[in-house]
């Protein structure tokens, strides 16, 4: 279960992750980045297995929250309060070596009795969604990397050993292979209707990006009263529920081996059925708030690529373009 935060800022400052290559996962590059302000610091290196970090429920954001300056005290005989401000005045210099790669924005904060909290900006939210279907096939994100070319199984072909290889239903399978093709299918309604413009929308490989517009609508016109920074448009907690979802999985899977892959994708497929029916697309949103409607189709752009690494790269069947 996601743990609670609230906010109870001691110091807040803006501070930039820099998102690399192909890496989505968040929580793998802010572990990177504390491992890294714990020397620059100054602190002592203590032998550590990871850097604990959890993302954390909050319904106005994305928020992860690290007990790093806890678990440090009791060896350095020093307050938790301490460490972490001492910790997150090193986050902001170690960034600067960033170049020109994607840069995502947190605003950090120490919060009593030693916690580091990392809030998300929505500009870094924009970013990170962004990040997944960036027009060309350089960028098309798998979670990993194939080896060789796999015969691909449709549904109907699964067997019953296949099956056994998940100790899963086929039905499940199926479902997951339905969402994906219900993204495909929204994709190219919203292509034909000159909604958003598709690279390439092969039904038999269902690896369609969008390019137009460029990038996605994720954030609003307007600013943000008091803060004067941009905002999200993707606010309704079933679209909260959709990204939480595909970013728990790939900061918890990233770069491991699991064997829960038909589980974490029939979360993605389940929290994507929700999304559909609650966040429309068509009619008076379509007519009256088009950015809206194509940030909310940057979603399912994003749900496909997910959906489609699963079924294809990890679980060996078919992502169909349509059932």
């Amino acid at each position: 279960m996601e743990s609670k935060v609230t906010k109870n800022t001691l110091r807040s400052s803006s501070w930039r992750v820099n998102l690399s290559g192909n890496s989505a996962a968040l929580s793998t590059r802010l572990q990177q980045q504390i491992s890294r302000a714990i020397v620059y610091s100054g602190i002592p290196q203590l032998i550590l297995e990871t850097i604990p970090l959890e993302r954390c429920s909050d319904n106005t954001g994305v928020a992860y929250r690290s007990a790093i300056a806890l678990k440090l005290s009791r060896a350095m005989q020093q307050s938790p309060l301490a460490i972490a401000h001492q910790l997150t005045v090193s986050l902001p210099t170690i960034t600067q070596d960033a170049g020109k790669q994607n840069l995502i924005e947190f605003e950090v904060e120490v919060a009593p009795p030693g916690w580091i909290n990392f809030w998300l900006t929505d500009q870094g939210l924009a970013t990170w969604l962004q990040d997944w279907i960036q027009p060309s096939t350089d960028t098309l994100i798998s979670f990993r990397p194939q080896q060789g070319q796999k015969n691909l199984l449709p549904y109907l072909e699964l067997t019953t050993q296949h099956s056994a290889l998940f100790s899963q239903d086929t039905s499940k399978i199926f479902r997951v292979q339905y969402a994906h093709a219900r993204c495909c299918s929204l994709l190219g309604l919203a292509h034909r209707q000159g909604l958003i413009q598709i690279q390439s929308m092969d039904l038999k490989t269902s690896k369609g990006l969008i390019v137009v517009p460029y990038p996605i609508p994720w954030l609003k016109d307007d600013l943000g009263k008091g803060t004067k920074q941009p905002l999200i448009q993707l606010v309704h907690p079933a679209e909260r529920l959709l990204i939480g979802q595909i970013m728990d999985l790939t900061d918890y899977f990233s770069g491991t081996e699991s064997k829960h892959w038909l589980k974490l994708a029939s979360s993605v497929s389940n929290a994507f059925e929700q999304f559909y029916r609650s966040c429309r697309i068509w009619g008076e949103v379509k007519h009256q708030t088009p950015r809206l409607a194509q940030a909310r189709l940057g979603l399912v752009g994003v749900t496909q690529v997910v959906l489609r690494s699963l079924l294809e790269d990890q679980l060996g069947v078919l992502a169909p373009g349509e059932l």
